[in-house]
């Protein structure tokens, strides 16, 4: 019982100790060096230089220190929150920081050569980092670049004291609650990839239909065999051609009313690099949502699905996911290397037509290829399925990778109610 509190003393005091970073540890094995040069060889300058590095060194660690120790109050009471959860790739994100202990953030002690820095470290499920550094004494808001999609999660920030020369630094966690702290979201493609859905038990509309209405939507000119009670006799009556005009009543939903659309994150370990994996997923999610946003044009409810997450979407009081929701949705689909994966994809009720975007994959036999989310999710569905596999001729496996895209479209191609088809983007 007694040995608590010196426990809870001991480790406090060895938290507030400054860590050597490479620098420190390289200048130190330099400063050893220097003095038993100097006293091998019995050079006063020598041992001078040594002098002078140790002096550097005992200095940077007492500022640090120092620093530390007058400033930690101060940084335990610190916020850094970022503003806006949802950011597009490419934009900038906003991060805020507050102090509740602090009115002026001017009041940070400053020791010279010794630098106070806010440190934001986030990042994804698949290793994608974003790591930014603010100065707390004169900013409560810095801004940083989002370049990479992605759901971003960190525990806790820091703020970190160190050395101008970079030899020793003193860190103090910032606890975070929420996660995911950032929502990267992706970019569609300019063009959808072209898609002939035939799951669900129907097919996509290419041209307008229109449904009976006797209200006027629109109107075109009268072409023979169209339906004479659809003549628009009022407009007829202004018209000084004496043209004729049928009115066109509202369109007409797409017969498959809602769309399941899974992003197979699965990465064949193989084919590409973790690199060229995450790039691969960026490219998926890409053209999902094009395809979306285009299915959504059409009265579509659209839902969104990815390997190891669940449903996002079509709740039976919400509304349909609009466009800035399903990027959002699609910022969270993470690369999964194969075939280490344990990872599933969600499975639709009959009613709801799926379209599966996959990345191609070595099927040189049924038991490996078993083994893949994809097909284990297959074998569990209750209706008929579309797959798409995309890739991209710029890898540096790419001529393997289209041989295999081949291969994935004939062999899913062979399984009963499975419509397989591949892209090249």
């Amino acid at each position: 019982m007694d040995s608590n509190p010196k426990k809870t003393a001991f480790a406090t005091f060895t938290a507030m100790l400054p860590r050597l970073r490479s620098m420190g540890s390289f200048v130190i094995l330099l400063t050893v060096m220097t003095f038993t040069a100097g006293r091998i060889r019995n050079e006063p300058a020598l041992i001078l230089l040594g002098t002078i590095f140790l002096v550097v060194l005992a200095y940077c660690f007492a500022a640090v220190l120092f620093s530390g120790i007058l400033n930690r109050r101060k940084a335990l009471s610190l916020s850094m929150v970022i503003a806006s959860k949802t950011v597009p790739v490419g934009a900038e994100g906003e991060l805020a920081i507050a102090s509740g202990a602090l009115s002026n953030r001017k009041r940070f002690l400053n020791i010279p050569a010794v630098l106070i820095r806010c440190e934001l470290c986030i990042e994804t499920r698949d290793g994608r980092v974003i790591r930014h550094f603010a100065n707390p004494a004169v900013e409560s808001h810095s801004s940083f670049t989002v370049k990479e999609r992605g759901a971003y999660s960190g525990k806790c920030d820091r703020l970190v004291i160190f050395d101008a020369p970079g030899f020793f630094s003193l860190g103090f966690s910032i606890l975070q609650n929420e996660n995911p702290r950032l929502l990267a979201l992706p970019h569609p493609t300019e063009e959808a990839i072209p898609l002939f859905l035939r799951s669900g038990g129907t097919e996509e509309r290419n041209e307008p239909h229109y449904r009976k209405s006797n209200e006027l939507i629109n109107h075109r000119p009268y072409v023979p065999g169209d339906d004479p009670r659809r003549i628009n006799w009022k407009l007829y009556s202004h018209v000084a051609s004496g043209e004729l005009f049928v009115r066109e009543g509202e369109s007409e939903p797409p017969p498959c009313s809602r769309l399941l659309i899974l992003i197979d994150t699965e990465a064949d370990s193989s084919l590409y690099s973790p690199d060229e994996g995450r790039l691969a997923v960026d490219l998926l999610c890409e053209n999902a949502l094009a395809a979306a946003l285009e299915f959504s044009s059409k009265a579509m409810d659209v839902l969104i699905g990815y390997t190891g997450g669940g449903i996002i979407g079509g709740g039976e009081e919400s509304a349909p996911l609009d466009s800035s929701q399903l990027a959002a949705a699609l910022a969270w689909p993470a690369a999964i290397s194969w075939p280490a994966s344990s990872g599933e994809l969600p499975q639709a009720s009959g009613e709801t037509g799926v379209l599966v975007l996959a990345l191609p994959r070595k099927v040189a036999g049924e038991a490996s290829a078993s083994q893949s989310a994809l097909s284990k999710f297959l074998k569990n569905r209750q209706q008929e399925t579309d797959i798409v596999f995309i890739y991209n001729a710029e890898y540096r496996k790419a001529k393997e990778i289209e041989q295999e895209a081949a291969r994935c479209i004939s062999f899913y191609s062979g399984k009963s109610g499975v419509h397989a088809a591949g892209v090249s983007k």
